[in-house]
């Protein structure tokens, strides 16, 4: 049986409408297990305890939303303490991983490669929950209403639509995060200078991001799916661009992994094998999503409240990205991610695939 324990929510005016990632959302199934380096040992009959946390919930993890929806933590033999932490802060994951408040961290890969380069090379990836990019912006109507005059819809080729937001302030996380970076390569790409040509406005909160492109403050917004497709969903703006579809240069992607540390790994190989059968399991579903699943998810507790539209919007343009995907990394999906990473980076990283990688579980659990 599962039992959610919201951390903390956040209302947004009367209207309710809820950014999904704000709240800090816990998870919990049956018989919680602590994080330790050796659990194969000590778990409920034949069920291994492990302690799991992952940056969500957005559809930037949406293979740990099914896992969760279909219990398959459970189902694979887990005894598992999963909890969402702030979708905004991938690094918490890994400093909470680093200082064994859990055994496996499900998080953004630019914080993983980041200090595995930094010297943190006890980190291992054991595969991808995110084979692509569930990233968008997002307009206000008086921005779109501009371009419209202008004769740049969102239907437009991508070179107009990015060369219409010279110019403009938009909204988007920190300077060196990942998100950012999307964005950056998206403008310089099509002839827009980053530092010159537009004001990025940086902020870790993502409600923040909304508000100040709702209410006019910024032009628009840089940010996860269903985040960005809130904007259309209230009514207040249109998505202008849809990383997935209009930045191909960078997939495949290794932008979102499961990975814990070595030493955890040598001692529970068995639990290991178990998560990634699980992952294996979720990428099945999302290759064929049923309305079953999709209703499954909408009513997890971290997006309860949340405009039922926007869930739609985002969840239809986000399967693409995980079609064909599995849990099995491959050497491309790593080139490319090593290439986001090095962009802007002062030191570039230099470490190779089978450092940080070991694919052995992920192999093993395969059907």
């Amino acid at each position: 049986m599962l039992t959610w324990r919201t951390k903390r929510t956040t209302k947004r005016r009367a209207r309710r409408t809820w950014l999904v990632g704000l709240a800090a959302t816990a998870l919990v199934l049956a018989g919680c297990g602590g994080g330790g380096e050796d659990n194969e040992s000590s778990g409920s009959g034949d069920r291994i305890p492990i302690t799991i946390r992952s940056t969500g919930p957005t559809f930037t993890d949406l293979v740990t939303l099914v896992i969760v929806a279909q219990d398959y933590y459970t189902k694979v033999g887990l005894d598992a303490d999963f909890e969402f932490i702030l979708a905004s802060n991938a690094a918490t994951a890994t400093q909470g991983l680093i200082a064994g408040e859990m055994d496996v961290a499900s998080g953004g890969a630019g914080s993983l490669f980041n200090a595995y380069a930094e010297g943190r090379t006890e980190l291992v990836s054991l595969g991808t929950a995110n084979p692509a990019v569930t990233f968008g912006l997002a307009i206000n109507n008086e921005t779109a209403q501009q371009f419209a005059a202008k004769g740049v819809t969102p239907d437009s080729p991508v070179d107009q639509r990015v060369k219409a937001l010279a110019g403009t302030s938009l909204a988007s996380s920190p300077e060196g995060s990942t998100g950012q970076k999307y964005l950056r390569i998206m403008l310089s790409e099509h002839g827009v200078d980053p530092d010159r040509d537009v004001k990025l406005v940086p902020n870790a909160d993502n409600a923040a991001q909304l508000a100040a492109a709702r209410e006019g403050r910024v032009n628009g917004f840089a940010n996860s799916f269903p985040n960005t497709n809130m904007a259309e969903a209230d009514g207040w703006g249109v998505l202008w661009l849809n990383w997935a579809v209009d930045l191909p240069s960078i997939l495949p992607l290794a932008s979102h992994e499961y990975y814990t540390t070595r030493k955890w790994l040598d001692k529970n190989p068995e639990a290991a094998k178990r998560l990634m059968q699980a992952l294996w399991l979720a990428y099945a579903d999302l290759q064929n999503p049923t309305d079953e699943l999709k209703n499954k998810i909408k009513n997890l507790e971290g997006f309860k409240g949340l405009n039922p539209k926007g869930f739609d919007l985002g969840w239809e343009l986000s399967l693409g990205a995980y079609k064909n995907g599995t849990p099995l990394t491959t050497q491309e999906m790593f080139d490319n991610q090593v290439k986001l990473v090095n962009y802007g980076r002062d030191k570039p990283i230099t470490f190779g695939f089978k450092d940080l990688y070991d694919l052995g579980p992920v192999e093993a659990g395969k059907p």
